[in-house]
């Protein structure tokens, strides 16, 4: 008998909890192919809100979050200071796992979605963004100061942005964002995590991607240079010998 309840309890726990809304997402394209004159383009993500027959519209209003992270990467955020008179780095962290691009689209500004909390345990917006470090450096208080310049950085770059009005709803159900894809982009595989949020809570969650590659010229160097390391490396030296040749005979001076 006691087996039997046992049995009963680990079912119904295993059977998924009933949401009132869930999405249905999709992308204009999952694969995006750039070449070396690329100046930028867009990819278009459309969607429906689904409710079940029992759920009425909420008084509230929906919204919506689109977050898009590149591929992930060790990057190195570096402090000059001038020693001497020379500028030399002097302190640096190193963030591990960190998205090399981030966008966040939405309907209304990050900090109207929902509260802090909320946003830091999804990672929803800059403020949002955990930046984990694996050298802590010569001063592990200052690391909020290279977390800042490290977003500072990538905004100026337009690799971090924050869109308030980047999701537009065409129906009360139906949503359309446009994910821009910048001419500096990082190669690889892109996360896309789509949130429904009423009142500053997560009613729903869907995730998809898409990838971006390099085609033509520049993919075939990006491939021999990864696929065949030496190869390319005596390659690039014969070349620099030739064109070093080839510039004194032409600029020689008789």
């Amino acid at each position: 008998m006691i087996r039997l309840v046992l049995t009963l309890v680990a079912l119904i726990a295993a059977v998924p909890a009933a949401r009132a809304e869930a999405l249905i997402t999709s992308l204009s394209t999952h694969r995006l192919q750039i070449t070396s004159n690329f100046v930028g383009s867009e990819i278009v993500l459309f969607g429906s809100i689904e409710r079940d027959s029992q759920t009425v519209a909420r008084s509230g209003g929906y919204d919506m979050a689109v977050v898009v992270r590149g591929p992930r990467a060790k990057i190195i955020t570096r402090r000059k200071d001038r020693v001497f008179g020379i500028w030399m780095n002097t302190d640096a962290r190193e963030f591990v796992e960190v998205p090399t691009s981030y966008t966040l689209l939405s309907n209304k500004p990050a900090e109207a979605l929902a509260d802090l909390d909320v946003r830091r345990r999804q990672q929803i917006g800059l403020q949002g963004i955990a930046l984990q470090t694996s050298r802590p450096g010569t001063n592990p208080e200052g690391t909020v100061t290279f977390r800042e310049a490290f977003l500072r950085i990538n905004q100026a770059r337009g690799l971090f942005r924050e869109n308030p009005t980047g999701v537009t709803f065409l129906t009360p159900t139906l949503f359309r964002a446009t994910i821009p894809v910048v001419s500096n982009t990082p190669v690889g595989a892109f996360e896309v995590d789509i949130y429904l949020m009423s009142g500053g809570v997560i009613l729903a969650r869907e995730n998809t991607n898409f990838e971006v590659t390099k085609t033509g010229f520049e993919a075939f160097v990006a491939n021999a240079a990864r696929d065949n390391g030496l190869i390319y490396g005596m390659a690039a030296a014969a070349m620099a010998l030739f064109t070093g040749w080839a510039a004194s005979v032409v600029f020689r001076r008789d």
